[in-house]
């Protein structure tokens, strides 16, 4: 509508005014309002006696400090500062705060400025006013707004909301998972370590067979089969330790590289031996439905969840009818001393309204698809929730079970060593050859590696459930902010 037209008509332009103050006052938004909702999960879990509940939870973000080995502390801190998994998670939720900032501005006005000056010159072959020549000046800014009449650009920022709020749950997930694994590997290096000790006794134990052997032969005691078998289990004893100092550095190795830097980096640190992590007292068993509130994966389906309903009203809102208010102010001038005068003053005002009567079911399409993937992200949430409720079951399993195991163990490894101390005192007595020391030796060594190994096998069962438990998730990681202060992050609706 051009200004000429305003000029001359008063109550035109106020029966405007007054229709856009009652289009403004009629603002809705369009499509349904997210509700959370609690889904139904077992109110215990299968082996609730083995490991009943433990209602404090205060510990489960720095669980691994339990263990009381600075190194692997400072090794848990340098990956969870420097992983390049969680920088580039970190570098996605910006990306994503920042995409959101751009759907705000679209509920926003846009103002645009403007100079532009003109030099014309006319033609001297026209008959009238032949070669005459002109200058124009025009300084000036436009404006336009798109009011947000269905909530469209509200329900989009709402789910751009979800949706780094779901990131800043993903880059949690990944913490989980991070702290997990560099747990394990540090439990499996020392273990390793471990073995090889137990490798070099039993390699000990069978020189000495062997060369008992050899003296037997002499003697005329024994024969070279007797020679022969000793030398063979000692060979297989020697082509342990190459696979355990294998083991030993694939361990660190990757532990150099979830620490964010080289697989050499930690090389030096962890060459030396050090005790096995201790065994649990007790596990921090939660009920399953903390599980829900503490999973940051979890937690992030929700978010989804929450993101995909809102991409439900997005589609509702195309519709409904558009409506766009440009705005133009300005000056225009031969000379540019008379810019700024008011007879130099030009504007323009509109209202530009818009509805589609036809489109071939493209907007009711996209409509059916985000309520077709809404229900698609609900299924997957659900999926995952089981999933989950499934992975604290069976690391308890396995847990229950290693320990069952263990207590077998120990009881071989005590009577092994009974066994070697009445071998060894028949043997002091003169009542017995040394070759049944050796034989206990040998056997009290096997048990000790299976032990170990048990040991191994129940810690890492401890970590796995840890991991399901959605322990190492800290809210105060660096870069990630608590998707309940998002609004405080991320720009102001």
């Amino acid at each position: 509508m051009h200004a000429s037209l305003l000029r001359t008509q008063p109550r035109l332009r106020q029966a405007l005014l007054a229709s856009l103050l009652t289009v403004l006052a009629g603002c809705t938004t369009v499509g349904p309002d997210y509700q959370t909702q609690a889904p139904d999960v077992p109110a215990h879990w299968i082996e609730a006696d083995a490991a009943p509940p433990d209602g404090d939870h205060d510990d489960l973000r720095t669980w691994w400090r339990a263990f009381q080995d600075p190194l692997l502390d400072r090794l848990v801190d340098q990956a969870l500062a420097h992983n390049q998994e969680l920088d580039i998670a970190l570098a996605r939720l910006r990306q994503a705060r920042a995409e959101r900032v751009q759907i705000a501005a679209a509920a926003m006005p846009e103002v645009s400025i403007g100079v532009a000056g003109e030099a014309v010159r006319g033609s001297k072959a026209l008959g009238s006013q032949p070669g005459g020549q002109a200058r124009t000046w025009y300084p000036g800014f436009d404006a336009s707004w798109e009011p947000d009449l269905f909530g469209g650009t509200r329900r989009a920022v709402e789910a751009a909301d979800a949706g780094i709020q779901a990131l800043a749950e993903d880059r949690r997930a990944l913490q989980v998972s991070l702290v997990a694994e560099v747990v394990s590997d540090y439990a499996g290096l020392r273990t390793a370590q471990q073995r090889l000790l137990i490798a070099q006794d039993n390699i000990r134990t069978l020189v000495e067979a062997e060369r008992l052997a050899e003296q037997a032969q002499h003697s005329g005691l024994g024969t070279l089969a007797d020679v022969t078998q000793a030398r063979a289990e000692r060979e297989i004893a020697e082509a342990q330790p190459p696979l355990l100092d294998a083991d030993i550095a694939h361990f660190s190795h990757a532990i150099g590289v979830l620490a964010g830097g080289f697989s050499g980096d930690w090389h030096a640190v962890l060459a030396t031996p050090a005790p096995a992590l201790p065994m649990p007292a007790d596990l921090p068993l939660s009920l399953p439905s903390d599980v829900i509130r503490q999973r940051p994966d979890l937690r992030a389906d929700e978010r989804r969840l929450a993101a995909a309903t809102a991409q439900i009203g997005v589609a509702e809102a195309q519709r409904f009818p558009s409506f766009r208010i440009p705005l133009g102010l300005g000056t225009s001038a031969s000379v540019i001393h008379d810019l700024f005068s008011g007879a130099s003053l030009a504007w323009s005002a509109a209202m530009q309204g818009s509805q589609s009567l036809y489109d071939g079911g493209r907007t009711q399409a996209g409509v059916t698809a985000a309520q077709a993937n809404t229900d698609a992200v609900r299924r997957l949430y659900e999926r995952d929730l089981r999933a989950a409720l499934r992975d604290v079951e069976d690391a308890l399993s396995a847990w229950t079970g290693e320990r069952q195991r263990q207590a077998a163990l120990q009881k071989a490894v005590a009577d092994s060593q009974q066994a070697l101390q009445q071998a060894s005192q028949l043997y002091t007595r003169g009542l017995s050859a040394y070759l049944p020391v050796l034989v206990a030796q040998r056997s009290l060594n096997q048990a000790r590696d299976t032990l170990v190994l048990s040991q191994l096998a129940q810690r890492r069962g401890e970590i796995a459930l840890y991991k399901a438990l959605g322990a190492g998730g800290a809210d105060n990681a660096p870069g990630v902010a608590d998707h309940r202060n998002a609004a405080e992050t991320t720009a102001t609706r």
